[in-house]
């Protein structure tokens, strides 16, 4: 099978003297190619390469020379984050910029950081009761349905000690 022709682009003098319906026909042609050349840099890069520069961005992009000097460390062991913060709905949460993937919490940084990749299903927690504490000591990794699942047993534990007394 004959390999198709490129478009051949038509010059700026040439574009300002085409109808309408021409220089339609020339804008879909030109998106044609832009698509085929996507598609044949995409071809030419595997999955798994993919895969891994995006981890190996990833990885560059959480460093500590990135992350320390919007940190300031207090005598009580907290770190605290100056830079910008998220207001969500369980309050304020340290922001920090990550290229690639937009803005995440500082403390899913820190914790990639400190003890590497999350486990399945987990998030960042922080275990001190400072607001924008970024210190790795004070931030582990949590999954939610075990937290709750705890603290709906303590509960139910305090109510029947409550009903002994």
């Amino acid at each position: 099978m004959p390999r198709k022709a490129r478009y051949k682009r038509p010059t700026k003098a040439q574009v300002a003297k085409m109808t309408p319906e021409e220089l339609a026909a020339h804008k879909a042609a030109l998106n044609r190619e832009k698509v085929r050349a996507w598609r044949a840099r995409q071809k030419s890069v595997s999955k798994a390469e993919r895969a891994q520069r995006k981890q190996e961005e990833g990885a560059r992009l959480y460093t500590w020379e990135r992350l320390l000097p919007y940190i300031v460390k207090q005598d009580d062991g907290c770190w605290l984050w100056t830079g910008s913060f998220k207001v969500t709905e369980w309050g304020l949460r340290p922001m920090a910029r990550a290229g690639v993937y937009g803005v995440e919490p500082v403390e899913h940084i820190v914790c990639c950081l400190h003890r590497g990749r999350p486990p399945p299903r987990c998030t960042a927690k922080r275990v001190c009761e400072t607001i924008g504490c970024v210190a790795p000591e004070h931030i582990v990794w949590s999954n939610r349905v075990v937290e709750t699942a705890k603290r709906r047993r303590q509960h139910v534990e305090e109510e029947l000690f409550r009903r002994v007394e």
